[in-house]
């Protein structure tokens, strides 16, 4: 054998040892006029294999494919399906006229356990930058990305939406791809499943345990006749889709992807041992909005009865992340530049869950979203207690610096002058909520504008601005977050501003109260602890009712660690008592007791609601309701409803149980140990990560489906 030939058949096997494994792969495009008439495409590919493989095998086929930039990234990857990493390439080409042009690519192998056999892969994408009648731009392929390998119970029928959607406002079809013409490798039409080409739905039936290569083809068709124009060649019409033969598409593009049916599944209801989606994980084919420059959040939440959540694997663009919640959420992040702008991009996602050595797939769900121009500028400054934001006027246009506050909280300010509007408050108050991930601690606050709440309309742009300050954490360094919680300002139609605060007493006398330099309080196991929340100034003619407490590792009271004292206005711990009722203010004491487990703070956190006194109809005068009678509240007349306010939380802590060397014999061996009171609140932070902000416009926000029952 000659030098050549060896070093031929070297990278020859080089490449396909690279390029074996091979889990799918899918391509969009969107192009764009130059000012020199020349085009610029942008072109995004994912594939996936067992190994992260970042290279850029496309070459040109047919056409000008002009000169190309390129970088490209990890998406995601999964130890489940045969291990898998899926990644995004990006190439800019420019190209010097609108003629047509296509790219391919192919190896060897598709992953070595498929049914059939182990066959090479063939991707090919037509693209057609004629422009259009009907827009008078270049053409845009259909929005696509799916995971790598989906999985599904041999005996669990299941519907894949494959995500279908184009910016054109095209018709868009899938089929099988055709060996003839280059579009696949195995080209394998697999017994057992069904694929809607008008829909784009591939359904499963019954089929034998193993994984299936699907080597789709997507199109696009216009809705009506439009013509196609070009610098360098003749025009050319394009008509709505009738049959396969009868007219080309717009474009093609490959939707290449791994299916695996597995051993049966004990059961095939969704929410068993088949994950099952929860709100607020958005639902399929939903758009949503983002702006240039400002993080999207995509919050996915699961659940199942037998099998436990592991991980949400998903497709997104290049560099969108991935966090997890200590409340059991996952997050995927992106924050879209200036040159997406205009752009749509799909983001599709799964739950996996494990039962013993079985792992199991949700449903997949995809969304589009929609980059929209760069909202209000904000600059975000954190320190280890505060956070400062300061907004550009000429970003929020049409809003007054004087029609803005913190989450709906009238106690902190926020200034402006005449360039920025501008606040700074603590991470403790001021409605500051803190999230918690594996890696980070995030506190995050909304500044919203207002309206005089004895007006019913507004003529003012409504905008949220959320801001938030994310730290790292890491044990060897602790910053505390313990000061005591001032009085917490509200404003209601009906009753105007009111103020009510949160103490703590000495003793059930409620004369003296625990000094607010002394917090965390500290308390010993058994000791009562005696606490009043009263009005700063008391409003004439009305009552407070407590309709819940819980206590909290943190200043959010729906952290998934909670134990219930009051619910519905009813004492849930044995040990609580309330002194008052029917009054402007409540007074109320519980016993202290101890979880063994690595918490040592708490926080309580009370919803009240004020009612006008000795009205019968009120949601104050049913007092405790277990659930066997509708609060009176619920017949009010809609003229009467300033007769009590919304429900409003208040909190106070930390708490802190007093530690001695006789704590382990001072616990009862009888108590529950399930009694989650004393829980930790020392942050562990290292350094200071970013502060952001994301622009939330309510007037266009995109709308949630009403959930069904089983959601809620």
């Amino acid at each position: 054998m000659s030098v050549s030939a060896l070093l031929s058949a070297l990278l020859l096997l080089a490449s396909t040892a690279s390029a074996s494994h091979f889990y799918g792969g899918t391509m969009t495009f969107d192009p764009r006029k130059n000012p020199d008439g020349s085009y610029r495409v942008d072109i995004r590919f994912k594939e996936a294999y067992h190994s992260c493989d970042m290279g850029n095998p496309w070459y040109c086929g047919t056409g000008d494919c002009g000169s190309t930039t390129f970088v490209s990234g990890l998406v995601d990857s999964s130890p489940n399906g045969g291990s898998w990493c899926q990644t995004e390439g990006v190439m800019k080409k420019t190209v010097p006229n609108n003629s047509p042009f296509q790219l391919h690519q192919s190896s060897c192998c598709w992953v070595y356990n498929t049914v059939s056999y182990v066959g090479n892969w063939r991707l090919l994408t037509h693209i057609d930058l004629g422009e259009r009648s009907d827009t008078s731009k270049p053409n845009r392929s259909p929005v696509v990305t799916t995971l790598p390998i989906v999985r599904v119970p041999q005996n669990c029928a299941r519907n894949y939406n494959l995500l279908s959607c184009d910016s054109d406002h095209d018709q868009v079809r899938c089929r099988y791809g055709l060996f003839s013409a280059n579009e696949c490798g195995m080209c394998n039409q697999h017994a057992g499943f069904t694929l809607d080409e008008s829909t784009c739905t591939l359904s499963y039936a019954n089929s034998s345990i193993g994984v299936y290569a699907f080597e789709l083809v997507m199109e696009d068709y216009p809705t009506h006749i439009i013509n196609l124009n070009y610098t360098a060649m003749a025009a050319a019409v394009r008509s709505p889709f009738n049959d396969a033969s009868s007219n080309p598409p717009l474009s093609k593009i490959p939707l290449q992807f791994a299916l695996e049916v597995e051993a049966p599944a004990p059961s095939c209801t969704e929410g068993e041992y088949l994950p099952r989606f929860l709100h607020p994980t958005p639902h399929h084919g939903e758009h949503l909005q983002a702006r240039v420059n400002q993080e999207l959040e995509i919050r996915v939440k699961a659940t199942a009865t037998f099998s436990s959540i592991t991980d949400v694997v998903f497709s997104g663009p290049l560099n969108s992340t991935k966090d997890t919640t200590t409340t059991g959420e996952y997050v995927i992040n992106w924050t879209p530049i200036s040159e997406n702008y205009g752009q749509h991009f799909p983001f599709c996602f799964i739950a996996e869950g494990q039962y013993g050595s079985r792992n199991y797939q949700s449903e997949m769900r995809c969304v589009i979203v929609v980059v929209e121009a760069e909202g209000p500028r904000a600059h975000v400054t954190c320190t280890k207690d505060t956070m400062s934001v300061s907004i550009e006027r000429t970003t929020i246009s049409g809003i007054h610096g004087d029609h803005l506050r913190l989450n709906n909280n009238d106690s902190c300010a926020v200034s402006s002058n005449s360039t920025h509007v501008f606040t700074t408050f603590s991470l403790n108050g001021c409605g500051t909520q803190m999230e918690e991930t594996d890696e980070h601690l995030l506190f995050k606050n909304t500044i919203v504008t207002y309206d005089d709440p004895n007006h019913i309309i507004t003529r003012k742009d409504e905008i949220e601005i959320e801001v938030m300050c994310k730290y790292q954490k890491k044990s060897s360094i602790t910053t505390r977050f313990d000061a005591h919680r001032p009085a917490v300002n509200f404003t209601e139609r009906g009753f105007g501003s009111f103020s009510y605060e949160f103490e703590f007493y000495q003793s059930g006398g409620f004369r003296n109260i625990r000094d607010p330099n002394s917090y965390p309080l500290e308390y010993s196991v058994g000791q009562s602890i005696f606490m009043e929340i009263a009005p700063v100034n008391v409003v004439q003619n009305t009552e407070i009712f407590l309709e819940s407490c819980v206590a909290t590792p943190y200043d959010n009271p729906n952290y998934p660690i909670s134990y219930p004292i009051i619910t519905n206005g009813c004492g849930v711990d044995e040990t609580v008592q309330i002194y008052t009722s029917h009054q402007p203010d409540v007074k109320f004491s519980i016993e202290a007791f101890k979880f063994i487990g690595q918490y040592d703070q708490v926080f309580i956190s009370c919803s009240i609601i004020l009612c006008q006194a000795n009205n019968p109809n009120t949601r104050c005068a049913l007092g405790c309701n277990n659930g066997t009678r509708v609060a009176p509240s619920s017949h009010v007349h809609k003229r009467e409803a300033g007769i009590q306010t919304g429900s409003h939380f208040i909190s106070q802590g930390p708490l802190r149980l007093r530690r001695s060397a006789t704590l382990t014999e001072a616990i009862s061996p009888s108590l529950n140990l399930n009694l989650v009171f004393v829980a930790g609140c020392v942050i562990a932070v290292v350094a200071m990560v970013c502060g952001m902000m994301v622009y939330k416009s309510r007037g266009s926000k995109v709308n949630y489906k009403l959930l069904k029952s089983d959601e809620i």
